[in-house]
């Protein structure tokens, strides 16, 4: 078995790799702060919910097998079970609990005479956001690598 098959630690390095590609647009968007009418980008935050739903996915056993019938198909497809209502559920949506509010991106709050609408300070903060999430996942792939090492070791 490898750390590939674990969907947590796949999670983690879609999350870095997401992570290091805002780090170089945030980049992009300081080296551009004096390019007339550039505008700063972004990049799309990474979705957990589709992680979680690629995760919880079985394969069907009809796609090889033609005498299962419906019944035994539908079953195989859920993978996980329900426990409480306000966890999520194999669709990705929650059945209950309070819903998160979603940051949304303010508007630049500067625009230069010459259309450019780079706020450093904006970008600036973006940066230090991206790099201390970075070290979050890090220390934190690194543990449960240490984790999966300790339990290797003591059987």
């Amino acid at each position: 078995m490898t750390t590939q098959n674990l969907t947590l630690l796949n999670a983690m390095v879609q999350k870095m790799d997401w992570l290091e590609e805002r780090q170089k647009v945030i980049a992009q968007n300081i080296a551009n702060a004096d390019t007339p009418g550039y505008r700063p980008n972004d990049v799309t935050p990474i979705d957990f919910k589709s992680i979680l739903g690629k995760a919880t996915q079985t394969p069907s056993l009809t796609s090889g097998l033609s005498g299962i019938g419906a019944g035994a198909a539908s079953s195989a497809t859920s993978g996980l079970a329900l426990t409480n209502a306000a966890h999520l559920n194999v669709g990705g949506t929650s059945t209950g609990g309070t819903k998160s509010q979603e940051r949304q991106e303010k508007h630049p709050y500067e625009v230069a005479p010459a259309g450019n609408a780079v706020v450093l300070e904006e970008q600036l903060l973006k940066m230090n956001e991206t790099y201390t999430d970075h070290r979050f996942i890090t220390n934190l792939y690194q543990k449960n690598i240490d984790m999966l090492k300790t339990a290797i070791r003591s059987q």
